[in-house]
């Protein structure tokens, strides 16, 4: 039915508003009427505002649907209103107050003319397309042979943002993003010469009102008799992000640095990435469909693996630590969490593990762990040492004097003999301990092992017996290094001792030496080792070896697997002292029947062998000279006191820092030699010489303690011209040292 005059239902809930809007329709040749319910059914157009749409949406809505042929809506909206849901509703086109003439009589003309087109094709037959479209419930378009679109459905405006109107008579291929026109082109033009040539479906990128790319799967097919096409658009933009999320994922896995693993409810292996293969040993083939028992060491017991089992099948994530076998033998430590996978009902259908290997770390832990323990005991030690060391000088020095003052025959002679060489016993092992805790005065030396070694050839050949074969393995131009030689002696004694009890039915200790560098990577994975050149002196036997826990007490302070009475557990505890003292590394490799190796790193010196110095001379009597003593022990400042007027001195004796400063500074005592203790209460021997020297700068000085400390020694070496004697002392030794001072030779 032909429409002359087109009726206008107009709904308004402002009087001034619905009566402007009704005069400027009315002035441009419309029949308008109130949107009311007997009115819906005769509008051609609808034009209502948001609290008139409120109220009458619906019944509009309702009897556009009714009509069969496009019946338009137009919702006039306020400055903030949002038009999507409007458009998304249902309703055609949406207007803005305050409404601008011009744009309302364009739109409502544009729209009024679509209606007549559809009442048209209505009489043509072809309205039948317009209800499939409507109905299909994707975004559907008739496109003509050069792309135009001659009709579009609502579909369209939530898929690409223009609602259908805005659609209509323009070109479709300009919506296709640029990087796809081409595909889509040649599918069209190939389309219209042979339809049954290019695919009916292929996926496009369309870009919507907002910008927005927009993935689609295209579905075409020709109007029978025609050049026109229907084209079905399904949104696959979602499912596109999924597989990108999804390949984003596998190539995240793939590249992990962690194994991942992914198995069966039954522990079936379906995945491995990567990192599992490099890591365990097992290619992915030789890792697919097996369970992960494949790479049990044995090391956990089935209470372990229980406990992993009920957590992740009750749906929880299981963390925990590793130590598992990789396909060579070798163990290694890793660091999982297994989690299971849920389908959409909430079943498990699958358990993924992400492990990582953290075998180095835990060595490094280990490392620091039992460096802090090491240090711990040697601070002990070395207290120890110290304390037993003041006690040892009085013994020893009073059973010399006690020596000295009896005839060879006195039946007394012997058992003050005995006390000396107990006293001596003690000081040997107190000098151990010192050893151990790096707090003894060493004489470093620029040293060529290999010459010291070969010195010590015979010696130890006798030392180890005929049953042991003893191999060295020398480099040539072997690196210098600064070491004591008495205490590398020792060093090296120690171990091929040590060689020779692991081997009590005979066998072969090598020694050996090499010039090495240890790199960067090296020294981060060995606790407390620099990178640089270094000698290394590895000793090695053919004996019983050591298990894991016997590895890790080695060097503990008497601790020995000896019998008893056959070792006082301080040899390796000295080894390690000196090496550390003197700069170097040790590490000890070992597994039970298979020998042990002992590997010593010492850096390498430029420094060029010294010429050795001469012999002390024999001991001149004193000429009398006045020398203070501090000490704070009551007992050895007392002996110390008695040595030196049995040789001749003028003495006095202070308890402290304090004494000794009102001695000289008050009384005006001017003594020939300071002799001090290092470690007093209150105020050190070093803080006690600063404050003297500051008024008398020639001041002799000589220290003595019982253990280094580094208000005079650092790593060992004494400050340069310092004068130091160790205690405990014998009065030979005294008189040596206090005879060197007062005559001004340097320290030796």
């Amino acid at each position: 039915m032909k429409v002359s005059r087109p009726l206008i239902a107009v709904g308004f809930g402002n009087p001034i508003d619905r009566k402007l809007v009704t005069d400027y329709l009315s002035s441009l040749g419309y029949d308008i009427v109130e949107l009311i319910e007997k009115n819906i059914a005769r509008a051609d157009l609808f034009l209502l505002d948001v609290p008139s749409a409120r109220r009458h949406g619906h019944a509009v809505l309702t009897q556009k649907k009714k009509s069969g042929i496009f019946l338009p809506a137009v919702v006039v909206l306020g400055k903030r209103d949002a038009a999507d849901p409007w458009l998304e509703a249902g309703f055609d086109d949406v207007l803005r107050m305050p409404l601008s003439r011009s744009e309302l009589r364009a739109n409502l003309q544009i729209l009024l003319r679509l209606r007549q087109r559809t009442l048209h094709l209505k009489q043509k037959g072809e309205i039948k397309y317009r209800a499939i479209f409507e109905a299909t419930g994707t975004a559907t378009l008739l496109v003509d042979e050069d792309t135009t679109i001659l009709m579009a459905n609502r579909q369209c405006l939530r898929l690409t943002g223009y609602a259908p109107q805005e659609l209509i008579g323009t070109r479709g291929i300009d919506y296709i993003a640029p990087e796809d026109r081409d595909l889509v082109l040649s599918y069209h033009k190939a389309r219209l010469e042979d339809p049954a040539k290019p695919p009916e479906q292929y996926e496009a990128r369309l870009i919507n009102k907002n910008g927005k790319v927009i993935h689609t799967l295209l579905s075409v097919s020709m109007m029978p008799g025609g050049k026109q096409s229907i084209v079905s658009m399904i949104d696959i933009t979602a499912q596109k992000e999924a597989e990108a999320a999804h390949e984003r994922l596998s190539a995240a896995i793939h590249h992990a640095a962690g194994a991942v693993i992914i198995t069966d409810t039954e522990g079936n292996i379906e995945y491995v990435n990567p990192a599992f293969e490099r890591v365990t040993g097992y290619s992915r083939n030789e890792a697919l469909g097996k369970n992960p028992r494949i790479l049990k060491s044995g090391q956990h017991d089935a209470s372990f693996y229980k406990n992993l089992w009920e957590t992740i099948t009750s749906g929880r994530t299981w963390y925990g630590k590793f130590i598992n076998r990789r396909k060579d033998g070798s163990l290694f430590i890793e660091e999982a969490s297994i989690s299971p996978i849920f389908d959409a009902s909430g079943k498990i259908t699958h358990y993924v593990a992400v492990k990582r290997d953290v075998t180095r770390e835990e060595e490094l832990e280990q490392q620091l762990l039992q460096a802090q323990k090491m240090e711990a005991i040697g601070r002990l030690a070395g207290g120890v040492a110290h304390d037993f060391n003041n006690m040892l000088s009085v013994i020893l020095g009073y059973s010399d004097i006690i020596l000295r003052q009896l005839r060879p025959e006195d039946p007394l002679t012997d058992k003050v003999k005995q006390i000396v060489e107990a006293g001596k016993r003690s000081a040997a092992l107190t000098r151990q301990l010192l050893a151990f805790s790096r707090q003894q005065t060493l004489q470093p030396k620029a040293l060529d092992l290999n010459v010291l070694i070969r010195n010590l050839e015979k010696m130890l050949g006798r030392l180890i017996g005929e049953d042991i074969d003893l191999k060295l393995e020398l480099a040539d131009d072997l690196y210098r290094v600064m070491a004591d030689p008495g205490q590398m002696e020792q060093v090296i004694m120690n171990l091929v001792v040590n060689a020779r009890d692991a081997m009590p039915g005979g066998g072969k200790i090598t020694i050996e030496t090499s010039n090495v560098e240890l790199d960067e990577l090296y020294a981060r994975n060995h606790m407390g080792v620099k990178p640089g050149k270094y000698v290394m002196l590895a000793i090695s036997d053919t004996g019983h070896g050591m298990d894991k826990d016997t590895l890790s007490k080695i060097f503990d302070p008497f601790f020995t697997t000896k019998e008893k009475g056959k070792g006082t557990g301080l040899g390796l505890s000295t080894v390690y002292g000196i090496v550390k003292q003197s700069g170097g590394n040790i590490l000890v490799y070992s597994e039970p029947e298979k020998g042990t190796t002992f590997k010593i790193y010492l850096p390498e010196t430029k420094a060029q062998p010294q010429e050795e110095k001469e012999k002390a001379a024999p001991i001149e009597s004193s000429a009398g000279e006045h020398i203070l003593v501090v000490e704070d022990e009551e007992a050895l400042r007392n002996l110390a006191g008695e040595i030196l007027k049995r040789l001749g001195y003028r003495v006095t004796v202070a308890a402290n820092g304090g004494e000794a400063l009102l001695l000289i500074e008050k009384k005006g005592l001017k003594p020939d030699l300071l002799i001090t203790d290092v470690i007093m209460p209150n105020m050190s021997g070093k803080e006690l010489v600063e404050i003297l020297r500051e008024n008398h700068p020639h001041l002799k000085v000589l220290y003595m303690s019982g253990y280094t400390d580094n208000a005079i020694v650092h790593h060992g070496v004494l400050d340069a011209g310092v004068h130091f004697i160790q205690k405990p002392f014998t009065i030979n030794d005294f008189a040596s040292k206090v005879q060197q001072v007062l005559q001004n030779k340097k320290p030796s």
